[in-house]
C-alpha cells in the first residue's frame, strides 16, 4: 500500500503542475487507481476494444502506442512513452469510441491506472479535471507532429534524436523494435549507434 501511495504521489505531482488538486480529490484518486507491474512485451490495451480503457501513468519502463496498418497488414508503432508520461486515448474517452491503439510495454514496467469508468465518475464530481484531460489532445498532436517530422531526417539524426529524448533506451528495448519505430532496418540502426558512440 505504501508503494502504491508513493507512485500515486509522483503522478499527482505531475498533475499539480497543470491544476491545483485539492486533498479530497487526491484521496479519491488514490482509492480509485490501481498499480500494475508488467513484463516486457506485455500488452495492456488492445486496439478496437469496446470495453473501455484506462488512463495510465508510467512510473517505470517504456511503452509504445501501436496501430494496425491494413495496407502493410502489420502493426506499426505510433508513439513512444517513457517514465513520467501519461498514456491516455482522448478520442475513446470523450467520444465513446473503441480504443484507437494498442499499448505494448517495450520494457518491464510499473504503471498506475484508473479505468475510464471510474475517471468519468471523478469528472462528474470534479469537473475542473476536464480541461486537463482535454489538454491531452494538443499534447498528443504536438508529439505526433514532431515524430512525423523527424522521420524525414537522415537515419543517423533519427537515432541521435531518439537517444537524446530517451537516454539509455537502446539498453532496455530490442534494437529491432527501435529500428522499426524509426522506419529503418536493424542493421542501419546498429551502424548509426556505433557511429554515435565513436563521436
Amino acid at each position: 500500500m505504501h508503494e502504491k501511495s508513493t507512485y500515486i504521489q509522483q503522478a499527482l505531482q505531475e498533475l499539480n503542475s497543470f491544476i491545483e488538486i485539492p486533498d479530497e480529490l487526491k484521496d479519491h484518486i488514490t482509492q480509485q487507481t490501481k498499480i500494475i507491474t508488467q513484463a516486457k512485451m506485455a500488452i495492456i490495451e488492445y486496439e478496437n476494444d469496446s470495453d473501455g480503457g484506462s488512463l495510465w501513468y508510467l512510473v517505470r519502463g517504456v511503452a509504445c502506442s501501436i496501430q494496425y496498418d491494413p495496407v502493410l497488414a502489420e502493426e506499426r508503432p505510433v508513439l513512444l512513452w517513457k517514465k513520467g508520461d501519461i498514456l491516455f486515448q482522448p478520442e475513446s474517452f470523450f467520444e465513446n469510441k473503441t480504443l484507437q491503439e494498442s499499448i505494448q510495454l517495450w520494457d518491464e514496467s510499473i504503471l498506475v491506472g484508473i479505468s475510464y469508468f471510474r475517471l468519468k465518475q471523478l469528472l462528474h464530481h470534479y469537473p475542473n479535471l476536464s480541461p486537463l484531460l482535454a489538454r491531452t489532445y494538443s499534447i498528443r498532436a504536438r508529439r505526433l507532429s514532431h515524430r512525423n517530422s523527424t522521420l524525414a531526417h537522415p537515419a543517423l539524426q533519427r537515432v541521435s534524436d531518439l537517444l537524446t529524448a530517451y537516454p539509455g533506451i537502446q539498453t532496455k528495448v530490442k534494437q529491432e523494435l527501435l529500428a522499426k519505430y524509426l522506419h529503418i532496418d536493424r542493421r542501419t540502426f546498429n551502424v548509426c549507434l556505433k557511429q554515435l558512440h565513436r563521436t
